[in-house]
């Protein structure tokens, strides 16, 4: 028996389905087209940076000795600092630490080379709104936002519950444009749905998880922060020793060796290290634990004698520690290697046509009402957003190659870049006159602004496709992705063109193309010796 909703529900369900998906979709759409972007963020980090494309010297010299070549160049040393080790012995080590208020991260490489590069962590920290000139509340925004795509997904499976079988596979390209529009969002939709679904709820976890947890510290444990953080993590982070007498203590190369002796799984990542030469000094060393599915470990010793204070790693964890250990590791696919993550690439792609084909649909159901400021104020904006995020993110990957490596505005200026091509996508297509032909305009001009990226790549790394040195295969695999997904915006912007003039209307004849009365019925009525009607 067929499951079929009163009435009431379907209608109720069906609009609560479509206003969320209307309010709060583009957004929606923006964190999944660059989330899926940011599936690759590890290739991406090696293309752009040049430093990280070379054979590391880590190994050689030692961690204590390139740590002290970092700091070199520091005023003072830091009360906090964060030292990112090469993976895989591949690449610069980084230094990250604050000093009169400003961060600075700087590559450890002939004295220091300030980080001049931030394509891939700007694409990754817009996948969920965060910027630092924004603050926090736009993070909580895209937190909202999952749970909001949750109450889409949820009231879309209801409402098409009885005929979710069909949908899967219901597709019929020769039917109208408003049909066409419906399948579609309907087979990428359910097709995509666990996809969706694991998205949307992890998301929601990581980002509301920081702010439910404290919540429970009071009237749990009695506003003892300590002891939240030992139940929930396994180890206590929130007590941190004050600054104390200077003392000598174990070399960083020391302090790595009694890290991995108490979890011999840890391959070293990250290093945090606080009062450094002071008798209070602590080092936090942190990464993947070998052989464990999304397993990550932290290490706190003692700075002057190596003593262990504090294990946060799998069979040694937290029950919040081990859940954020899956929620993770499914939200950023540590699993399932490279083709994995191409298939989530995939899916996130389709997640944005199933977004834009609902607002689509939604425009379509109001045909009558099209001349509301509403309606046409939606559809400008769904093409300024659909296309114009494509058109700001070629921009961005342009500028990334085109401006000067070693100037020290090119992070903000390709911020800014983004920003203003995307701004600009946006008044034109509010600007314009006719919009059916905002779509193939955009994503053709994202194409071609892709398109040579590549190409300008050589510039600063020969490494890449059309590098002269020796070949890199993360970097070459990013110069074929770009040239690849520049071809794709090309052909789509054809297809779509002349899917526009198929179902453009046809032109009026002007008063000189209108048939004179001598021509075929005007030639009749003479031959009959009539004569044709005036007017």
């Amino acid at each position: 028996m067929a499951l079929k909703l009163s009435r009431h529900a379907f209608t109720t369900f069906w609009d609560v389905h479509a206003w969320t998906g209307v309010i709060g979709g583009l957004l929606i759409y923006v964190m999944f087209l660059t989330g899926g972007i940011a599936l690759f963020r590890g290739q991406l980090a090696v293309w752009e940076e040049p430093l990280r494309q070379q054979r590391s010297s880590v190994e050689q010299v030692g961690l204590e000795a390139t740590l002290e070549q970092g700091l070199a160049a520091a005023p003072a040393t830091p009360e906090e600092l964060w030292f990112y080790l090469p993976e895989g012995g591949q690449g610069a080590a980084r230094l990250l630490y604050y000093a009169q208020g400003e961060q600075v991260s700087s590559w450890v490489h002939d004295g220091g080379v300030r980080e001049r590069e931030g394509l891939s962590r700007f694409l990754f920290e817009l996948h969920y709104l965060w910027h630092d000139a924004t603050g926090v509340w736009l993070y909580y925004v895209a937190g909202l936002l999952s749970v909001a795509l949750l109450l889409a997904l949820a009231t879309g499976v209801l409402i098409h519950l009885k005929d979710i079988v069909q949908q899967f596979h219901q597709f019929r390209p020769d039917k109208r444009r408003r049909v066409v529009w419906s399948d579609m969002h309907k087979v990428l939709g359910v097709m995509g749905l666990p996809f969706q679904l694991m998205y949307a709820y992890t998301g929601a976890f990581i980002v509301f998880l920081g702010v439910l947890v404290p919540a429970f510290t009071g009237p749990v444990f009695g506003g003892d922060a300590a002891r939240a953080d030992r139940v929930a993590w396994g180890a206590s982070f929130a007590q941190e020793p004050a600054p104390g007498a200077p003392a000598r203590g174990l070399t960083l190369d020391e302090l790595t060796a009694r890290a991995r002796g108490a979890e011999p799984r840890l391959v070293p990542e990250m290093v945090r290290i606080r009062h450094r030469g002071l008798d209070s000094g602590t080092v936090d060393i942190r990464g993947p634990i070998e052989g464990v599915p999304f397993g990550r470990g932290t290490v706190r010793l003692r700075a002057t004698d190596g003593a262990v204070l504090s294990l946060d790693a799998p069979g040694a964890e937290g029950a919040r520690s081990s859940v954020l250990r899956w929620i993770y590791g499914l939200h950023f696919a540590h699993f399932g290697g490279v083709t994995l993550r191409i298939l989530f690439f995939v899916l996130a792609v389709a997640t944005c046509a199933t977004i834009l084909t609902g607002n689509s649909i939604w425009l379509a159901r109001r045909e009558a009402r099209q001349e509301s400021l509403g309606n046409r104020l939606l559809a400008r904006l769904t093409v300024g957003f659909g296309a114009g995020t494509l058109v700001a993110i070629a921009a961005l990957f342009l500028a990334s190659r085109a401006l000067p490596l070693d100037w020290t505005g090119r992070m903000a200026a390709e911020e800014l870049t983004f920003i203003v091509a995307l701004g600009l996508c946006l008044a034109w297509a509010l600007a314009a006159r006719e919009g059916g032909s905002l779509w193939w305009q955009q994503t053709g001009l994202a194409g071609l602004l892709l398109l040579p990226v590549p190409a300008l790549a050589a510039r600063s790394s020969s490494a890449g496709l059309f590098g002269a040195g020796p070949k890199l295969g993360s970097v070459v695999a990013v110069d074929a992705a770009l040239l690849l997904t520049a071809a794709a915006l090309c052909a789509s912007a054809w297809a779509l063109r002349r899917a526009a003039l198929r179902h453009a209307p046809p032109p009026q004849a002007t008063q000189d193309e209108l048939p004179s009365p001598l021509s075929h019925g005007g030639a009749g009525l003479m031959a009959r010796g009539q004569t044709a009607p005036h007017g």
